[in-house]
């Protein structure tokens, strides 16, 4: 009995089996490979980080306490923060009443020592004390790098290949008096203390004859007596600028120093004067066409010194006005035309440029 039903179960389960195959799901047809497109994003070689705009920067305790005394002149000025404190400053000097002679640097410092040295741009501000609105218009020059430089504005490739140093307040003694001066507190006007070939003979000799013993330009005892003078030659040296640009108020122009459009000697560089002239009336036109000037220079003056002696390109933009409140007109105006020539190669090919003349046509120098 027991093989009998051992078969019956077994006959059962494959009858089973058969019949469950007709109600098999049909097989599914084999599919088709899938085509996998490959998609190319063109990504930049370089991404300029976006960093932090602001970050905490270590100082030692004497800029932190200069930096404090930055802060109050601008709230007492109405021109918000100066961001002292979150500036990377250098300090080497002090002023005769001890304040910081302080400087920031943008770019990497080190081609400098060599013999191909970068494009580098000089730019010194607050050199006389009551010309206040420089000082705010250089800082402004440094929110705008920092902002540059750390990704926030366009423009950190440009600047990659540049070096710039900053100098905002040059004469700080004259700047922090309850009424700012144009003298240093010695008395001295630092903008005629430089050491040009001309200082012994002439200085204080036209000071007496030409300005009548105006205690305003006083040049000094003698030739780079002030700690002021010392720190921008200095910076001179230091960095063997490609162009200087200093800026004073009021009178409205923009002048320059250096070498000569007109000469046919090229002092070695055959580019260099077409370059200056071509930089100067492009700051001009993007200034709206604010007015050049050929303005004397005097014994002991940044543009004898730099400009006409050292043959360094040095430009001088004196604002409207020390009228504080027009502090962001200033900076509207002329921020393009600083920005301009932060980057100008003053080794480049270039055509000359024209200078425009006294009655409002152009003509080439």
């Amino acid at each position: 009995m027991t093989r009998v039903y051992i078969t019956f179960i077994l006959v059962s389960l494959l009858s089973g089996c058969a019949y469950l195959e007709k109600f098999k799901p049909f097989k599914e047809e084999p599919k088709a490979p899938v085509e996998v497109k490959k998609i190319v994003v063109d990504i930049p070689k370089e991404i300029t980080p976006k960093l932090p705009l602001w970050g905490k920067i270590p100082q030692n305790p004497t800029v932190s306490k200069y930096c404090d005394k930055v802060e109050r002149k601008f709230r007492h000025w109405g021109w918000g923060r100066s961001r002292c404190k979150n500036i990377k400053w250098k300090n080497v000097r002090k002023s005769f009443l001890g304040d910081p002679l302080i400087w920031t640097v943008y770019g990497s410092e080190e081609l400098q020592k060599t013999s191909t040295p970068k494009d580098m741009t000089l730019i010194l501000c607050g050199v006389h004390g009551d010309e206040i609105t420089p000082i705010k218009f250089c800082f402004d020059i440094i929110h705008h790098m920092e902002k540059v430089m750390k990704g926030h504005i366009p423009g950190h490739e440009e600047l990659k290949n540049k070096l710039v140093a900053i100098a905002p307040i040059v004469t700080p003694d004259s700047f922090f008096k309850r009424r700012p001066t144009r003298t240093n507190a010695r008395g001295v006007d630092v903008n005629r203390n430089f050491p040009t070939r001309d200082w012994n003979k002439d200085a204080l000799r036209l000071w007496k004859s030409r300005y009548r013993s105006d205690k305003r330009r006083y040049p000094g005892p003698k030739a780079l007596s002030e700690q002021e003078t010392y720190f921008q030659v200095n910076l001179i040296k230091r960095y063997r600028p490609s162009k200087i640009i200093t800026v004073h108020a009021p009178l409205t122009i923009l002048d320059y120093d250096g070498p000569d459009f007109r000469s046919n000697h090229d002092h070695g560089d055959p580019l260099l004067a077409p370059n200056a002239q071509e930089l100067l009336v492009r700051m001009s036109k993007m200034s709206n066409d604010y007015k050049i000037k050929n303005y004397p220079f005097f014994p002991g003056s940044l543009g004898n010194y730099a400009g006409n002696e050292r043959n360094i390109p040095t430009y001088t933009l004196e604002l409207p006005t020390s009228d504080n409140r027009n502090h962001k007109k200033y900076w509207a105006k002329f921020k393009k035309a600083i920005h301009s020539a932060i980057l100008h190669d003053m080794k480049k090919e270039v055509e000359v440029a024209k200078l425009p003349t006294a009655e409002g046509e152009n003509t080439t120098h």
